[in-house]
């Protein structure tokens, strides 16, 4: 032995050359695995190892094995002069490592196995391996061998995939794969129907019943043999086999006890999925504004005011209605039946209509907004309910805030300017709550020294003199324009309350139909609009997220679809303020109900389409749902069967392809 070889002592080295004195070098060797399986039901002992040093290893390194039984022992000899049962490739672990496996044919349980590395096949250093050694007596075929055999199908499941999976109480599928274990096994004999096997215990069916049952229907495939861990069929399932939830075959490995080991390989198609409900449509018009302004006609209030709010609302041309006598009785009754022909008048243009009312007034004890109510109460509640032309609502600016009284009204008429109980827009806080919420369409917009909800858009009279009087009529800006959306209503649309502002809408029968066997997957992350259902008998709506819990417990033949709406309709206008000098031009929606000003409203995008997917949120699973499933890294999960594993999360598989290759992603 010479001296350079010395340095590799162990995880140490020490050179002596003519009493020099040479520093020891830790070369962090060792080994990261050595594990031994041995398995009764084949008479095979597995190795698998991984020897690692930063120096030393090399092409001459090789690993050795000792054995001993009660009757046999193996002295130490290099498993390269060792035959093997199976295929073993090398294996690649980097260049600082030594790493691979074997099989051995072994027809007693082993007392005692032992692994080491030598260095240098010719030298005497070695390293000995600290064994992980594991017994598998007799058993079941799916617990108690190495390997088992199961099908998938692909996406149209027409085509079988056979897998070969590896089963080693210390080591992974893949892990085998990566030391180079190859196992060869082929399929014969198909068969396609249904079969009673217990798959709870044997999930994936390996030697679950004796043999296909020769009632089946056969398939006219060839044999298909692979050493890879993945093999398509040869064939495709014909018509006659699509009500068919399994093939069951006739799998073939070899083990060193009989040369080859058959059992019975089933493969499950996969749930049979398809969208609840492609999607609703419900057309959303721009509706017609139907103006009035309500002021008093025999004297004057604040001209500067009245004056923006005309020019807020666009009412430089509406009609006035003078309000001198609003306090007389019967005044309410009149001024129905003023809007109520006007809307009948605007109706024959064959449009949705809104109300829009400008209200000028000094009454701070409220009566005359109560008045008002009262008015709109003897309109609005019989139109939301008509089909197509109606009034969706109304909006007021009155000259004050106030807060809707009448419960019924508060999910049809959005009054303005905001419940802020300040006089001056400086004191308003950032993150202020509004009963009439301006939200920029611009988050990012800049206004100068002002914060968006500073701005005199939709104010209190107070509010507005106030702003003018610190700062400029001109910086308190101009709207330039304004229009209003809502959803058109069929004869059989259905409005029913939610809450305190919102509807549920129901509009034409649209319905999911569904079995009592069938199970569907909701998606929250692509519920991004509020899609209700309900359930014959029972009006009151619930959200999607409930329905398959609802199917799986009580099934209903049929549920009903229709559309959560927080507010009848939407405002969006444009504005424009003048700050030292220059021109800024935006827009903005008005939400209804309660908004927090810093808060983005999604309305606005909700309300320019007609179009609401419901396909990507609700998905039903007609046929094989008890069946494992593929997940989006195309992975057989064969414990998450659609029915359990998907109720509340997206279903969203990926399958295997003919064509993609034989190593599936199967840890």
């Amino acid at each position: 032995m010479d001296r350079a070889r010395l340095l590799l002592i162990g995880v140490t080295a020490i050179a002596v050359a003519a009493c020099e004195k040479v520093p020891i070098v830790d070369i962090n060797a060792g080994f990261s695995l050595a594990d031994v399986a041995w398995f009764e039901e084949e008479d095979t002992l597995f190795v698998f190892y991984q020897a690692n040093a930063e120096q030393g290893l090399g092409p001459e390194s090789q690993i050795e094995l000792t054995v001993r039984t009660d009757h046999f022992e193996l002295p130490w000899t290099p498993l390269s002069q060792l035959s093997t049962v199976h295929t073993h490739v090398p294996a690649d672990c980097g260049p600082k490592s030594v790493c691979g496996s074997t099989s051995l044919a072994l027809s007693e349980s082993p007392r005692d196995v032992r692994l080491r590395l030598r260095y240098h096949r010719a030298g005497e250093m070695t390293m000995n391996a600290p064994v992980a050694l594991n017994i598998i007596g007799r058993g079941p075929a799916h617990t108690n061998r190495s390997l088992l055999v199961y099908g998938v199908f692909d996406e149209t499941n027409t085509h079988v995939q056979w897998r070969a999976r590896h089963q080693f109480p210390t080591l992974r599928n893949h892990e085998v794969q990566k030391y180079g274990l190859r196992r060869h096994f082929s399929i014969a004999d198909r068969r396609h129907g249904a079969i009673a096997a217990n798959f709870g215990a044997n999930p994936y069916g390996y030697g679950s019943v004796p043999g296909c049952p020769g009632a089946l229907p056969p398939l006219d495939f060839g044999p298909v043999e692979t050493t890879a861990r993945a093999v398509f069929d040869v064939g495709t399932l014909p018509l006659s086999a699509s009500e068919s939830p399994i093939v069951c075959a006739r799998a073939t490995v070899t083990d060193a006890k009989r040369g080859t080991f058959e059992a019975v390989a089933l493969a499950r198609k996969n749930p049979q999925v398809r969208p609840a409900f492609p999607l609703l449509r419900s057309p959303i018009t721009e509706n017609t504004p139907i103006k009035f302004m309500l002021s008093p006609c025999r004297r004057t209030i604040s001209p500067p005011h009245y004056k923006m709010q005309e020019q807020r609302l666009f009412l430089e041309d509406a009609p006035e209605i003078c309000i001198d006598d609003w306090n007389a009785r019967g005044f309410a009754d009149e001024l129905s039946v003023r809007l109520r022909a006007k809307i009948d008048e605007v109706r024959m243009q064959g449009r949705d209509m809104v109300l829009v009312l400008g209200l000028h007034h000094d009454d701070t004890t409220g009566r005359l907004g109560n008045v008002l109510e009262e008015a709109l109460q003897k309109v609005l509640p019989f139109e939301r309910d008509k089909s197509s032309p109606r009034v969706t609502g109304a909006f007021v600016y009155d000259s004050m805030a106030r807060t809707v009284g009448r419960p019924e009204l508060r999910r049809l008429v959005l009054w303005c300017p905001p419940n802020l109980l300040v006089d001056d827009l400086d004191d308003v806080p950032a993150a202020a709550s509004s009963t009439c919420p301006a939200v920029s369409t611009r988050p990012d917009i800049e206004l100068g020294p002002f914060r968006f909800n500073q701005l005199p858009i939709l104010t209190t009279r107070t509010q507005y003199l106030r702003f003018i009087e610190k700062y400029s009529d001109g910086q308190a800006g101009r709207m330039t324009a304004m229009s209003f959306r809502a959803p058109e209503h069929t004869p059989l649309s259905e409005n029913i309350p939610v809450g305190e502002f919102g509807t549920a809408t129901f509009y034409n029968n649209e319905l999911i139909t569904a079995d009592p066997g069938d199970a569907f997957s909701y998606c929250p992350e692509a519920d991004q609009r509020k899609i209700v259902f309900r359930i014959p008998g029972t009006p009151t709506p619930l959200g999607l997220e409930s329905l398959p819990e609802l199917h799986q417990s009580a099934p209903q033949p049929a549920y009903a679809l229709g559309l959560f709406w927080d507010f009848p309709f939407l405002l969006k206008a444009n504005y424009e303020s003048s700050v030292a000098g220059a021109v800024t031009a935006y827009g903005f929606s008005v939400p209804f109900g309660i908004v927090n000003s810093n808060e983005e409203t999604w309305a606005s995008q909700l309300w320019t389409t007609g179009e609401f997917p419901v396909g990507n949120i609700l998905a039903q699973c007609t046929r094989f749902c008890d069946h494992p499933t593929f997940d989006t890294s195309v992975t057989y999960n064969v414990h998450a069967p659609f029915r359990d594993a998907y109720r509340m999360q997206c279903y969203r598989p990926l399958f295997p392809r003919p064509g993609d290759g034989g190593f599936p992603n199967d840890p």
